[in-house]
């Protein structure tokens, strides 16, 4: 192309805009019809750019591109009066995806309970919130990287140009919860290479009386503004088992991370998988961790991660 130069090209019927190439070698010139609107022959660049204008006006983009964000930031099966109020946004202001977010957050449905917390986090949206909720310090990103691959995000490999499906069925099944908690308790107690972090600091060195007393104070540190009881009794069973982590890595190796089981099973997967329902033990030695981290508190925070409550967002 800089060989050639611009002049030249635009000679030759190329349109050359920023990024954009336009080659009038590989354009269909014949005459078409595209949604009963005729196009004559040799219409070049011009004919291209109509289409693309009238397509960005036809009622099903609209409500394809509102359901598409609804689904990212609502729920997996967003109402459909909240795409179908976001569609005449989209066809009233001329397709401003601003004004259309403005219609999304500003709708009853956006705020019902029906919606609140309902997204499943990505392995990578789980990851990257989970070192930045305990502030971590990273030297070396790749290890973090390896464990998004490893449950089950390889990024920059999904074949399809969609890129990776939005939807909480597809990340969330046995083996990818198993995964999701030895990521958490990896990170926790600092077995994850180049990524540090400082339990004590997050409450500001003030040392828990207990594991309970952990679960709590840190559950609130982690998942601010959520609604914890039905949390803190389900992950308490786990707190005092010395072999947790064992058990976790030993069945999170034997089970393939599948794509097909809800969300809403989560919850009782991860008791019967762990092997810890309604099991408790009453002493926990308190050992220290490769980090630094006393392991009590690294348990509980892992555990914390790793729960069906922390994977939504």
């Amino acid at each position: 192309m800089n060989r050639i130069g611009d002049e030249k090209l635009q000679s030759r019927g190329f349109v050359h805009e920023g990024d954009f190439m336009f080659n009038p070698n590989k354009h269909d010139n014949g005459e078409k019809t595209v949604l009963g609107h005729h196009f004559a022959a040799g219409g070049g660049y011009e004919e291209g750019v109509q289409l693309l204008n009238m397509l960005a006006h036809q009622q099903a983009t609209a409500r394809f591109i509102s359901k598409k964000i609804a689904v990212r930031f609502v729920s997996d099966n967003p109402p459909q009066s909240l795409i179908d109020k976001m569609a005449r946004t989209f066809m009233n202001k001329d397709g401003d995806i601003k004004q259309v977010l403005i219609t999304m957050v500003n709708a009853p449905e956006f705020w019902s309970a029906a919606a609140v917390r309902e997204k499943t986090k990505s392995p990578f949206e789980l990851a990257i919130g989970s070192v930045r909720s305990l502030h971590a310090d990273i030297t070396q990103p790749y290890q973090l990287f390896n464990w998004i691959n490893k449950m089950g995000e390889k990024m920059y490999y999904y074949q399809a140009p969609t890129g990776f499906p939005d939807k909480g069925q597809y990340w969330i099944n046995t083996g990818a919860l198993l995964n999701r908690m030895n990521f958490g308790l990896a990170l926790a107690s600092g077995r994850i290479p180049g990524v540090k972090v400082d339990l004590a600091a997050l409450n500001n060195h003030h040392e828990p009386e207990s594991a309970q007393a952990a679960l709590i104070t840190y559950s609130k540190i982690i998942m601010p503004g959520r609604k914890l009881d039905e949390t803190i009794k389900r992950l308490t069973p786990m707190l005092n088992d010395p072999k947790l982590m064992e058990k976790v890595g030993e069945a999170s190796a034997k089970t393939p991370v599948a794509t097909s089981v809800q969300m809403a099973a989560s919850d009782e997967m991860m008791d019967q998988q762990t092997g810890l329902k309604g099991k408790r033990k009453n002493n926990f030695i308190a050992m220290q961790s490769t980090s630094g981290n006393n392991s009590m508190l690294a348990q509980v925070v892992g555990v914390i991660i790793g729960s069906p409550e922390y994977q939504r967002r």
